[in-house]
């Protein structure tokens, strides 16, 4: 009820922004709103009216969160408003305690009342609450925007040229448009990145960033390694960006092994350990059975590796036999609300069990590790001796045999 009373609220000001207020006498003037990330948010307006104003709140509403609504900071009102002078108010909102969705778009506006009874509410105004603490630099190419604080403009145009090669691929896989633009926000460090999505109240997935802020975050040093890394982060955080959208407003439903087989299969470069895991657990009969990666992945790193592995091996099983149709249905069924189960049954008309045996029969071939060798068995080993031992041998044999009788007829002569 009161998340509607307020949809009601600011579509009649969305209509009348500054009606009312010209109406009642009076007027806003200059809003503003600053901030420190994660610390506090202030903001400020100038009212002028015939009358002193008595009471003054402040309304914002950060993404898709309700709004949320503040007194003024303490005024006097008898005082506080003269014919030629204009009221500066000002909110100050602790975000320890109120907390904005990072690199969102917050809206804010005021409403006050004077000691005539009057009312008025100003205009919307719109902030984007990005982490601050930094001094980003930004660089632009389509509909990606990358932005980083340390790294010279060619590591900024390397992170760009990736994001925009990449992106028509995982758009064609997913079916759906890219948000526009397309914030890409490169941290220098794990630490940096951690620390921007646990201040503003989310939790951290065992490094990967939250793909509901509507923008991708990445953590990458500008040292040597960084292209390789952008090649593998930047195509994997994307996905993961592209199928929030896809899947939204049920993207929680989405099965794990999905999400992150579509996002790791599209890392530039394959991660050989990880194959090599799925080999080596194929050969052993010691795969995770795929209705234990629907949910949550493995804490452990060795069983974390392989449920990678593994996720990644199915999903290009779908994508080979049903291709890029196959896993746009399955992402159409969980955007519908299925359950891990349900949505392989309605997408590929198998049940998740189905779609394990025939992926696991598909291992079979190749489950021995290519990367080590061979080692011969006994029997393997002595083969080729026992071969040529029976050519050397063999023909002596026939010659004896052939000899014996003639000498045996000399003997009776």
């Amino acid at each position: 009820m009161r998340r509607t009373f307020f949809c009601l609220m600011i579509l009649a000001g969305l209509l009348h922004p500054i009606g009312a207020a010209q109406a009642d006498g009076i007027t806003f003037n200059a809003l503003s709103a600053s901030y420190q990330f994660a610390e506090q948010i202030t903001f400020t307006a100038d009212v002028s009216g015939s009358s002193p104003i008595t009471r003054a709140t402040v309304f914002f509403q950060s993404g898709s969160q309700p709004p949320y609504s503040h007194p003024a900071d303490p005024f006097t009102p008898a005082t506080s408003l003269v014919a030629t002078s204009a009221l500066t108010l000002t909110a100050t909102i602790d975000l320890k305690e109120t907390k904005l969705i990072p690199f969102s778009t917050v809206s804010y506006w005021w409403e006050v009342i004077d000691q005539a009874g009057g009312t008025a509410r100003s205009e919307t105004k719109t902030l984007i609450y990005v982490d601050n603490r930094f001094a980003w630099q930004e660089l632009a190419a389509g509909p990606v925007r990358v932005h980083w604080y340390q790294g010279d403009s060619g590591f900024g145009s390397a992170a760009v040229s990736t994001a925009s090669e990449i992106l028509p691929k995982i758009q064609q896989q997913i079916g759906v448009e890219p948000p526009s633009p397309l914030d890409v926000y490169v941290y220098a460090s794990t630490d940096d990145l951690r620390s921007a999505v646990e201040l503003a109240g989310r939790e951290w997935l065992g490094g990967q960033a939250r793909p509901e802020l509507g923008v991708v975050l990445v953590a990458i040093p500008p040292d040597d390694s960084a292209r390789l890394q952008m090649r593998r982060d930047i195509p994997h955080e994307l996905t993961h960006l592209m199928t929030f959208v896809a899947t939204t407003p049920n993207y929680d439903a989405t099965p794990r092994w999905l999400d992150e087989g579509l996002a790791t299969m599209n890392e530039g470069d394959p991660n050989s350990t990880q194959a090599l895991a799925v080999q080596d657990a194929a050969a052993k009969n010691k795969l995770i059975p795929l209705e234990n990666l629907c949910g949550t992945f493995p804490t452990d790193a060795s069983a974390a590796l392989l449920a990678y592995g593994e996720s990644r091996s199915v999903v290009q099983q779908i994508i080979n036999e049903y291709g890029s149709a196959g896993v746009q249905a399955l992402l159409a069924a969980y955007r519908d609300g299925a359950t891990c189960e349900g949505g392989v049954e309605r997408a590929l008309n198998t049940s998740l069990t189905g779609l394990e045996v025939k992926w696991r029969a598909q291992l079979q071939p190749s489950t021995s590790n290519p990367a080590t060798p061979t080692t011969s068995s006994p029997s393997t080993g002595i083969l080729p001796w026992l071969l040529l031992i029976a050519v050397i041998v063999l023909p002596l044999i026939v010659i004896l045999l052939w000899r014996s009788p003639q000498k045996r007829d000399k003997m009776t002569r």
